[in-house]
């Protein structure tokens, strides 16, 4: 890994696992997502159906847990070998 990116993760190891995922994970996805697909919605049938705005957000929400844990595990992985050296 080269130096900047190294940098840039060992800032967001230090947030911790909890923040990373709510940071990168679950406000990113959950609110940008369901925004996204809620202007999707009103463009394409000029209404927006407000039954479906809080299923959205916790559909979005549970794919930006995984992404963003995915990402955390495959960064450990990565950063792992840099930690063990002298």
């Amino acid at each position: 890994m080269s130096d900047p990116r190294k940098e840039i993760w060992n800032k967001r190891k230090q947030l911790g696992r909890s923040k990373y995922l709510i940071l990168f994970g679950l406000l990113p996805w959950g609110i940008g997502l369901t925004l996204l697909f809620s202007v999707i919605e009103f463009l394409s049938f000029q209404e927006l159906k407000w039954v479906w705005l809080p299923i959205r957000f916790l559909v979005f929400l549970f794919i930006g847990f995984f992404v963003a844990n995915a990402r955390w595990h495959a960064m450990e992985s990565r950063y792992e070998p840099y930690t063990r050296r002298p």
